[in-house]
């Protein structure tokens, strides 16, 4: 059951007089996502599982999430995120919360509410933002796979302007004590090589190629890559070996190089995708988010990867989403759950500060994905939107760790 669906669907009209305002209807989607988990919590429902409470008891979110100075970063966040002045902000949420208690208790029937919401929380898990954690009890963070440790340091709200950020941020000229003893330090090493360099290319010395292997290990990632160089050599040196360093697994083999010389290899990038832990790929101006199996959440990781994305819309940029369903299987079901991924990536881009405005869902032409690869129908893409052209898919390989269950 999808209780922020039917939520949406009941008590957000009468909030808004069935207006159709998207930033409102995602600023009410979240605090309903933030409700159902606190309420999930029988040290919070059970407080009043037997007090009637009226439509309009406009007070009753105060015991709901007791702490004022939560409810006022709550207010601020949902505010600073969906453009709705603080003051309107606070009345939605109070106006909302007995309507929301209402509604749940009806879903419930005779089932203790904190019993049905625990049952049902996996599918309010994808609509949580991050910064909601700190509202949420240990014992549900839990239930979401979500560590009460992340809660504890989740930044709260500090009322800034981003001027002010990047001059907290930014060194002053004056104080960069470090840099000035760096400076000298760096400009030796630097006359150092030179010399070296002279120096070698004057005795004629032929070193012995060695190649060079620099390797490290991921836990669901295994990406293999050789790039390709293009050396110009300054100077008559008859060889040179060039030491290579990489953070990916790599082996190159030293060549001699004369001036205009040039080295190229090829590029191939492998990555395994896990049918049991979501995951995020970059590459080639797409981002695909890869779910788990019969899930909806995003992984945690996500916002490392998003930054191209994130950088493009601050600048204005439409942000495309295209979802992909499962090829077998029941098919409305796999409908359904690329609706919700897709609602899921959305929900992530707006918590990070792209506006509603900017998104934009393509249905793409082949929405299985890749034919006989299941996890290509578990993933959503997001693309800068460029004459409505989805990036192409580039020399990505992706292999499962284990096969979806259908």
């Amino acid at each position: 059951m999808n209780i922020i669906e039917h939520l949406t669907r009941t008590v957000t009209p009468v909030l808004l007089n069935n207006a159709n305002d998207e930033n409102r209807s995602s600023l009410l989607e979240k605090l309903y996502a933030i409700m159902v988990a606190r309420l999930a919590d029988g040290n919070v429902s059970n407080s009043f599982a037997n007090a009637t409470i009226a439509d309009d008891d406009h007070g009753f979110f105060d015991r709901v999430l007791p702490d004022t100075t939560h409810r006022t970063e709550l207010v601020q966040q949902l505010s600073r995120h969906y453009s709705v002045p603080e003051q309107e902000t606070s009345s939605l949420v109070s106006r909302a919360a007995p309507l929301v208690l209402r509604e749940l208790r009806s879903l419930a029937g005779t089932t203790p509410l904190n019993t049905f919401l625990s049952n049902n929380i996996a599918s309010v898990a994808s609509v949580i933002p991050a910064w909601a954690y700190a509202f949420i009890p240990a014992g549900i963070l839990t239930m979401l796979n979500l560590s009460p440790a992340h809660a504890a340091t989740t930044p709260t709200v500090q009322t800034t302007t981003r001027r002010e950020e990047h001059l907290v941020a930014t060194p002053k000229a004056e104080e960069g004590g470090l840099m000035k003893m760096l400076l000298p330090i760096i400009g030796l090493l630097i006359l150092g090589a030179l010399a070296w360099a002279l120096l070698k290319s004057c005795n004629k010395t032929e070193p012995v190629a060695t190649p060079v292997v620099a390797s490290t290990t991921a836990s669901t990632t295994t990406t293999t890559t050789t790039t390709t160089t293009e050396v110009s050599a300054a100077s008559a040196t008859d060889n040179m070996a060039m030491p290579v360093a990489s953070t990916t697994d790599m082996a190159v083999a030293s060549m001699p190089m004369a001036s205009g010389t040039t080295m190229t290899t090829t590029e191939t990038t492998a990555t395994t995708i896990s049918s049991t832990e979501p995951s995020v790929v970059f590459e080639n101006g797409r981002l695909s988010f890869y779910f788990a199996t019969g899930k909806a959440q995003v992984a945690g990781n996500a916002k490392e990867k998003a930054n191209d994305i994130l950088e493009a819309a601050k600048q204005g940029k439409k942000i495309g989403i295209s979802g992909y369903t499962d090829s077998t299987g029941n098919a409305a079901a796999n409908e359904k759950l690329a609706k919700e991924r897709a609602q899921a990536v959305r929900s992530f881009l707006v918590a990070n500060g792209v506006p509603q405005s900017q998104l934009e869902l393509i249905k793409p032409q082949d929405t299985t994905g890749a034919a006989g690869k299941d996890q290509e129908g578990r993933r959503v893409d997001a693309y800068i939107v460029d004459d409505n052209a989805v990036p192409a898919t580039g020399t990505t390989t992706v292999t499962t760790v284990a096969s979806p269950a259908k």
